[in-house]
């Protein structure tokens, strides 16, 4: 299927990461003199989409899953977009052996009041364990407009919980918003859509680094006309380090668009990391002028800040699959750990219209 760039850009314009696109690959190693990476060999789950939006507070898709295991069931974390538009953190559980089977529990987290830095929309949940209580870190969508092309996105709020199932706000402004970052000093605009890990420290303290995205793409009114799609859709992955997950610091690039890959040569979006045995791997989406919308690609890091990509595009493990639920775009990533392999959590068509579905790979170390 082919996506024309007019089509992609009006769906691209609503949401910061319209989708990406895959099919299954086979893990090639080839020598490190041509610079490619091993890659994952994704198994696409003959049962996808695993879970389909069917209730009121998700009639319009359900966009961004983020799951955790815990009490041997799986937690996932959604934004449901209502028949109102707005969109909400929802939570569904499974057990692992029936993936098909979710138990719905509706929203959890709603957006904020009048001038809230989400008052439009909680999105883009992404989940971790820091101190005793649960985080939940969100992606706030205001009604803020200014020169950047996705400014409405101004920070990433915090919701903690006990259990998993009650929420509460920590604050109703902010944890982290899109400044500090070196490269972009005047960047005010950010989601998350990416991962936290964990970095014990000599002292027995706990270092949490939480990836996420910067948007540093400007307002062009008339991009098609002047070919500025790379101005208004300019992304990068970024990190920044926390120990109590409240307060952020050390802010920095880890991962920026090759400008000569015509696979990520417009913005790179949403770096999941997992721990290896020989250091970390990563998951990034790539928007690039090939594929005119997302691919999902692979690094690899010796410290989970300088990254490794490969030569060209060699590093892209899923591309394109016309004919299926997923076959128009596929995004939204998230990457759950498992023994010996990692199982990828995913939107397809509609950037979660058609629901959520998974893959499995062996894990590649």
């Amino acid at each position: 299927m082919v996506i024309s760039r007019r089509s992609f850009l009006a769906a691209s314009a609503a949401v910061p990461m319209a989708g990406l696109s895959l099919h299954n690959a086979v893990a090639e190693e080839t020598s490190a003199g041509n610079g490619r990476l091993l890659l994952h060999a994704w198994e696409r789950d003959p049962r996808n989409p695993v879970f389909v939006p069917r209730s009121e507070f998700d009639a319009g898709g359900a966009q961004g899953p983020f799951v955790v295991r815990h009490d041997d069931r799986w937690w996932m974390f959604y934004a449901g977009i209502g028949k109102d538009g707005l969109q909400r953190i929802c939570l569904a559980t499974a057990n692992p052996e029936t993936p098909t089977e979710w138990e719905r529990h509706g929203p959890i987290l709603d957006p904020g009041t009048k001038d809230a830095f989400d008052e439009r929309s909680a999105t883009y949940p992404c989940v971790h364990r820091i101190g005793g209580k649960w985080h939940l870190y969100y992606s706030g969508k205001s009604t803020r407009e200014n020169k950047y092309h996705f400014s409405n996105y101004r920070g990433i709020g915090l919701a903690q919980s006990d259990d998993l199932r009650h929420w509460k706000k920590y604050s109703t402004e902010p944890v982290l918003e899109a400044d500090g970052v070196r490269e972009y000093p005047d960047c005010q605009a950010l989601v998350g859509l990416g991962n936290i890990i964990d970095l014990p420290q000599p002292d027995g303290r706990t270092l949490h680094r939480m990836y996420y995205t910067l948007l540093p793409g400007l307002k062009d009114p008339d991009y098609l006309a002047n070919g500025t799609w790379h101005v208004i859709e300019h992304k990068v992955c970024v990190a920044a380090d926390s120990y109590d997950g409240i307060e952020w610091s050390d802010r920095r690039i880890v991962l920026d668009r090759r400008r000569d890959v015509t696979t990520e040569d417009i913005g790179v979006v949403g770096l999941n990391v997992w721990k290896t045995k020989q250091g970390y791997r990563g998951i990034y989406t790539g928007l690039g002028t090939k594929f005119k919308t997302y691919a999902l690609a692979e690094a690899a890091s010796p410290d989970g800040l300088t990254w490794e990509r490969g030569a060209d595009s060699d590093n892209v493990s899923l591309t394109l699959q016309s004919g299926s639920w997923d076959g128009g775009m596929i995004g939204y990533p998230c990457v759950l750990r498992e023994k010996d392999r990692i199982r990828l959590f995913y939107n397809g068509a509609g950037g979660g219209a058609t629901g959520i579905g998974m893959a499995v790979a062996s894990l590649v170390e």
